[in-house]
């Protein structure tokens, strides 16, 4: 599609002069000597680029710029002036010109300016639709995405931290899509799923007989995110074995597949993430202090659904649209009393849960409209009776155990009994959450 550039001077010469070179280009150009009609266009038409004169009669190509940030912040416009006007022009450029050109100038310089600026533009059109997908216009998420734009283009390591269920491996795919190595794998691991007797096979790879059952060559993970990007997911887990051996290779840059004689080299970038408070892990003797030190160098904190309550509203709406496509429902929106329950509820799950139950409920309703009567969420009253203390008292260990039945219950209504959601959503492994659900004596049909 051609870019549209709006050009504007009202040296009517020049002005024809500049669309001409600009169309032979391979650009749309809509030129205008007068800037209150050129203003009125701006504002009801689509385009690119703007290219004004500053001394214009009327209106000066400073006023222009004014009403363009006003309208579209992000836009790019550049300014033209006379040799004799260098310093209105370095002033216009603090006050939000993406650039300036010094009259006369060269058309070659012109396209340049022109081709670098658009090409610019473009590249950060992109950048802003992948940060988007991290949705909300809470201050805690714009500064998130900030952070994802300004590190993205580098190679350092980034620990993301945040509660199950705030979109972690959310946040490490745009930085992947944003980074250098996008058009190659990103990968993403789940540490706590991994046997530690078997780490090194599956991130490392093993060579055919190097044991029992190693009945073929296997390419590891590391191998599989070569030029790319590794996903390290709840790193917490690690065992501290496992965690010296990930050390070695974050530390020397190379690795060694099970069996092999040599070294393999690892051109791949590291993104971790846990909802587990690492300092605290180190303090315990749970986590490896140097190991924390070398995969914390940028730590990018997800908030919980709870402390950002002004998006749960733009959440589920998204997620109402993307699930009435889905299941092809046609549903238009919500009603209030359905927004208000959403906003008064907790949300141990954070936006996972969130994403669950707003899909459960456009798969059930028929009419065009949600109503607090298609949302099926643990009720305030029952959250609490888990914590009430008769007169006669009640030991510790048996409130303990309510407290950890009613969290499981309602992890496994977020889920739709999927224990291995679930166990993600309670930031537990599998293994524990069988283990508790034979303790507590719950089963699917008690959902």
């Amino acid at each position: 599609m051609k870019s549209k550039i709006i050009v504007i001077d009202d040296e009517v010469k020049l002005l024809k002069v500049i669309k001409r070179a600009l169309e032979i280009d391979g650009y749309e150009v809509y030129d205008f000597n007068n800037p209150f009609t050129a203003l009125d266009f701006i504002k009801q038409r689509e385009f690119d680029l703007v290219i004004s004169d500053i001394r214009m009669t009327g209106m000066s190509g400073l006023d222009i710029l004014s009403n363009i940030r006003g309208l579209y912040p992000q836009k790019p416009v550049i300014l033209m002036t006379a040799y004799s006007s260098v310093e209105t022009a370095i002033t216009a450029v603090k006050l939000g010109a993406t650039d300036y050109l010094l009259k006369p100038f060269e058309f070659s310089e012109l396209k340049e300016t022109v081709s670098k600026i658009l090409e610019k533009h473009e590249e950060q059109q992109i950048n802003d639709n992948i940060t988007r997908k991290i949705i909300g216009n809470s201050p805690e998420i714009l500064k998130i995405q900030e952070i994802i734009n300004n590190i993205s283009d580098t190679e350092s390591t980034i620990l993301i931290t945040g509660e199950s269920g705030t979109g972690k491996e959310l946040v490490a795919n745009c930085i992947h899509q944003l980074s250098p190595r996008s058009s190659k794998a990103f990968v993403p691991v789940n540490c706590s799923a991994i046997p530690e007797t078997l780490f090194e096979s599956e991130m490392f790879g093993h060579k055919k007989g190097s044991f029992t059952g190693a009945i073929i060559d296997k390419k590891g993970l590391f191998k599989e995110a070569e030029g790319g990007t590794l996903f390290l997911d709840e790193i917490g887990d690690l065992p501290l074995n496992t965690q010296a051996k990930l050390l070695r290779v974050l530390q020397d840059g190379t690795y060694r597949p099970v069996g092999a004689s040599g070294q393999i080299k690892a051109n791949v970038r590291i993104l971790c993430a846990t909802n587990k408070n690492l300092s605290e892990e180190v303090k315990k003797g749970n986590f490896r202090e140097d190991l924390l030190y070398r995969i914390n160098v940028v730590e990018i904190e997800l908030p919980p659904l709870r402390k950002r309550k002004g998006d749960i509203k733009i959440l589920a709406e998204f997620f109402i649209n993307q699930f009435s496509k889905k299941h092809n429902r046609k549903i238009k929106g919500a009603s209030a009393d359905f927004y208000e329950i959403l906003n008064n509820y907790t949300w141990p799950g954070n936006i996972r849960q969130l994403e669950n139950t707003i899909e459960r409920a456009v798969i059930m309703r028929k009419s065009d409209i949600l109503d607090s009567s298609d949302l099926r969420l643990p009720s305030t009253q029952e959250n609490n009776s888990s914590l009430t203390i008769p007169d006669s008292g009640l030991p510790l260990a048996e409130t303990i155990d309510k407290v950890e039945m009613s969290i499981i219950n309602q992890a496994l209504q977020a889920t739709k009994g999927n224990y291995s959601k679930a166990a993600s959503l309670l930031g537990i492994t599998r293994q524990n959450l069988n283990y508790k659900l034979r303790k507590y004596n719950i089963t699917k049909e008690d959902i």
